[in-house]
């Protein structure tokens, strides 16, 4: 497998893992269940964590791609620096679910402000890691780029007849 294949296969785990880690998380503190949200807390841990591996094959996978045809460059450095945000993000999220486990283990219950500021930690990350991927996607995707004009397919113009 190339770098591209391995950012391509990677770059899930964070975005979908805070994402249910999240939804997770806020279930188990609406329901008070402590033991889902231990679960959703370790979750939150790991996919934040994952996020490096993600940004480490960033530029190796720019290597295999750039040049090819229908790869935009303009759309590889939009992701390439939006993609710092995302890092730090995942990275605040693992830190602060990690945190708060520890802290919980410590008090011997989980206290309710760690978890709140935890689940802010993840719902920003979800948005900043979103954001980098879309932008990751309009790289080989030209129809997610709003920069190229859509043009007409032959016979599939309309006369206003039904």
């Amino acid at each position: 497998m190339t770098a591209a294949h391995w950012h391509l296969v990677l770059n899930h785990i964070p975005l979908l893992g805070i994402l249910f880690g999240a939804l997770l998380l806020a279930y188990g503190h609406w329901r008070r269940q402590d033991d889902v949200q231990t679960a959703s807390l370790g979750l939150l841990v790991v996919a934040g964590l994952a996020i490096i591996a993600v940004y480490l094959t960033g530029e190796p996978a720019e290597e295999v791609v750039e040049g090819l045809a229908g790869v935009s460059h303009d759309a590889i450095e939009a992701h390439e620096h939006f993609a710092w945000y995302g890092l730090v993000a995942g990275i605040a999220t693992s830190i602060g679910a990690l945190g708060t486990l520890l802290y919980g283990a410590v008090r011997q219950r989980l206290v309710r402000w760690t978890v709140w500021l935890t689940l802010l930690l993840a719902l920003v990350s979800v948005g900043l890691i979103g954001y980098t991927a879309n932008l990751g996607g309009k790289i080989s995707h030209p129809e997610l780029r709003t920069d190229t004009a859509t043009q007409a397919v032959p016979g599939d113009e309309h006369d206003g007849e039904d």
